[in-house]
């Protein structure tokens, strides 16, 4: 069991030993940074909790095992928000380059990382936005019925034409998901999914992103973690422990996974995406190559951010100045500046983070700007709001806590 999982030893040592022994957790935390393997460890927890053999063997060909590598087992639910646009697109190039099993298996459980998040079991059928996706999520897994493990692959010409349609069919679901903020229309069907019976078999609810969640949505939560049913395990993911609320957290057994090595990103790009990682400092830089944006253009960019926040002349013309910052469109996915903002202010964070351990920056100033841009970032995603006016009021929040 987890020998899909690249780096994290710790953290799958102490996972194994509980699993074996039947202690994992009903309730648990996985957190860390992004690209440190938090899903793909809490579906590999998944499919050993769900195993019908009870070995979690890697190898094992039992239904549950098989659906599970496949992401259809309807004992698990995902939700919460996730770029999944680029990891669709990742792994449909690494099928077209390497037409293996391992690639199959990556773009199958891509789309479906996906268009789980929208199963009844767990989709707000209130929220008018999940109505209007139902039928772009059933192209989505029609595509994707075209790609059937242990079947002979399309052509190469046929396979490259259905790849460009899965990357299409995703790019709207995906800018939805993106920007969910779970609701409590969702925890409530998660509830009702929960206490449902399910005869000889664990469930297992994985929630993404679980600091991203409106306050009613997480009372809710609080209620069914203080009394979860015996048959189901919840694990959270975050980027933000302490986003988690104290309440929730206190009922949470926590699991760190760390930032991975530069060896390790660069195997996680070599073995699972099938890429050369010559020239590429790690996944971050992958996933935004795969968004067409330069992250050395993105880190000088930040650079300039902070240099302009704390030593510009008053009334500067922040927008003009991160004018390249904002192209309405991508040329070849019609990716919006929304997409490219968000990676501009996840990149700022991190400046902010090299900047307090430099000693540049007062470590209370640091701490009020990360959290300003974490603000700005949740105002991007989940709001709506135009990214140009929220990058305005940013840098006025940043250069207020400078001057």
């Amino acid at each position: 069991m987890f020998e899909n999982i690249i780096g994290q030893e710790e953290a799958v040592r102490a996972l194994r030993a509980e699993l074996f022994e039947a202690r994992f957790p009903r309730s648990a935390l996985f957190f860390g940074p992004m690209y440190s393997g938090k899903l793909s460890t809490a579906l590999e927890a998944a499919r050993v909790l769900t195993c019908d053999e009870g070995t979690g063997d890697w190898s094992c060909e039992c239904p549950s095992c098989r659906m599970q590598k496949e992401l259809t087992h309807p004992q698990t639910v995902l939700l919460g928000a996730r770029y999944a646009d680029v990891e669709i697109a990742a792994s449909a190039d690494a099928l077209i380059r390497s037409r293996k099993p391992a690639t199959l298996y990556l773009l199958l459980r891509a789309i479906r990382k996906l268009t789980r998040r929208f199963d009844p079991s767990v989709a707000d059928s209130d929220d008018p936005r999940v109505k209007g996706m139902q039928d772009r999520v059933a192209l989505l897994e029609e595509l994707a019925a075209g790609l059937t493990p242990g079947a002979e692959l399309p052509p190469a010409r046929q396979l490259s034409e259905l790849a460009e349609r899965i990357i299409t069919a995703a790019a709207p679901v995906a800018a939805q998901v993106r920007a969910d903020m779970i609701s409590i229309g969702q925890i409530r069907r998660l509830a009702a999914w929960a206490h449902l019976t399910a005869a000889g078999s664990r469930k297992v609810a994985i929630i993404e992103n679980a600091d991203r969640m409106l306050d009613s949505a997480r009372n809710s939560l609080l209620k069914l973690l203080e009394e979860p049913p015996s048959s189901v395990h919840f694990i959270l993911l975050t980027t933000r422990r302490a986003a988690i609320i104290p309440t929730i957290l206190s009922r949470l057994r926590p699991y760190s996974l760390p930032a991975r090595t530069a060896e390790q990103e660069k195997e996680v790009m070599t073995r699972i995406f099938r890429r050369d990682a010559e020239g590429l400092p790690g996944l971050r830089a992958f996933f935004l190559a795969w968004r067409e944006i330069n992250p050395e253009k993105l880190s000088q960019l930040a650079r300039r951010f902070v240099e302009l926040a704390r030593g510009a002349e008053p009334g500067v013309d922040i927008v003009g100045e991160m004018a390249e910052l904002l192209p309405e469109r991508s040329p070849k996915r019609g990716r919006s500046s929304r997409e490219t903002i968000s990676s501009f202010l996840e990149e700022l964070m991190t400046h902010f983070g090299e900047l307090l351990r430099e000693g540049s920056a007062p470590p209370e100033s640091l701490e009020r700007w990360s959290a300003a841009a974490r603000d700005a970032h949740a105002r991007v995603e989940s709001l709506n709001m135009q990214p140009s006016a929220v990058m305005e009021a940013l840098y006025y929040r940043v250069r207020g806590e400078t001057g």
